[in-house]
């Protein structure tokens, strides 16, 4: 059915839940209504049939759903019990909102923070960002997982060459090259349909676009690795990090139920408190990708002590082995103030109406 004759308060927070960030746009989600309740699912085509129901990265965006969801009920004025978090493992409903008593007035415009959250991929000045403000992100916590906040240059370039090591073996690796490139939106059309990434949100330099569909192609990819590709455009992402005010790791344990989703929920906060304050936010996941593939078996055996070592290391930089990163943030002032943003499907493509007639 379609989401016609539903109560304006449903809508208010699927759209606010919409607005949630995904790994290349991929919107793994789904809410349905069923008259008396909105419960959110992982999608069955875009999450579980994507990257995997127990994928970091699927499951860290369905914490940034709920974490939307928590900040447009309390915009709303819904009392605290009406949002109810459920099955953190994305295999059945994630998240329940149940409001027996709505306000009859209809609701206004989406919580700024919500709205206004997006991704730049832009340079960044290196000025130095108000210790205020990066004290009270520091102090966020949801759950077990932490914030911790990298100025100093010397740390940054020691993050700035794992991520290095661990962007190589990315464009070594078939199955993330083919997602990657399943996942690019180049021409007008493609960019309409409201999924993937814009390829005009990556704001690559001149001849870059050109570069990029050249090596979209895994046998290309395979013969430019074999000329170092890998490590130039590994060297030139991993770069990025060391020009920059700050990163912002977002810091938990490396498995147990509820992680991932505490981690979306954490940086969905974060990314909205600095982009409240004019900061630019670019997320990296390909270093908390390896890490995840290595403990789920999915290396491959020659690149196994290469990840095991960016392991390592990145336990050298915690301090700890009980603790792992889960999405690393490069953040700055902006020198592109309002970058291309991808788009959003519409919203039939992630809402269900199930009501008996």
């Amino acid at each position: 059915m379609s989401a016609e004759g539903t109560p304006d308060w449903v809508s208010y927070l699927v759209r606010a839940g919409l607005h949630a960030p995904s790994a290349d746009n991929s919107q793994p989600w789904r809410f349905v209504w069923d008259g008396r309740t909105l419960e959110l699912f992982m999608h069955e085509e875009r999450g579980k049939g994507g990257l995997g129901t127990d994928h970091p990265a699927n499951l860290m965006a369905l914490g940034s759903v709920i974490e939307n969801l928590a900040q447009a009920a309390s915009a709303l004025g819904m009392p605290p019990d009406a949002l109810q978090t459920v099955d953190a493992t994305g295999a059945g409903c994630m998240a329940r909102v149940t409001w027996e008593q709505p306000r009859s007035e209809p609701p206004g415009a989406l919580p700024a923070g919500v709205q206004e959250r997006h991704t730049n991929r832009g340079p960044f000045a290196t000025t130095a960002l108000d210790p205020e403000l990066l004290a009270d992100v520091a102090a966020l916590q949801h759950g077990p997982v932490r914030v911790a906040i990298i100025t100093e240059l010397q740390q940054r370039e020691r993050w700035s060459g794992l991520l290095r090591q661990a962007s190589e073996l990315r464009f070594q690796t078939e199955e993330i090259h083919r997602w990657l490139a399943g996942s690019l939106r180049f021409t007008p059309a493609e960019v309409a349909r409201g999924d993937g990434l814009d390829v005009a949100s990556l704001l690559l330099p001149p001849g870059g676009e050109s570069l990029l569909r050249l090596s979209l192609d895994w046998r290309r990819m395979a013969l430019l690795n074999r000329f170092g590709g890998c490590k130039l455009f590994a060297l030139l992402e991993a770069a990025m990090l060391k020009n920059c005010a700050a990163l912002v790791a977002i810091i938990g344990p490396p498995s147990g139920i509820g992680v991932e989703v505490a981690a979306g929920r954490l940086l969905q906060r974060v990314w909205i408190a600095l982009n409240e304050a004019g900061v630019a936010v670019h997320p990296y996941f390909v270093l908390p990708d390896q890490l995840y593939r290595l403990r789920a078996g999915r290396v491959a055996p020659e690149f196994v002590r290469k990840v095991r070592r960016i392991e390592a290391g990145v336990g050298e930089m915690l301090a700890s082995r009980a603790e792992t990163v889960l999405m690393l943030l490069r953040v700055g002032a902006p020198r592109v103030a309002d970058p291309v943003r991808s788009r959003r499907l519409p919203l039939e493509r992630s809402f269900s109406v199930m009501v008996s007639q």
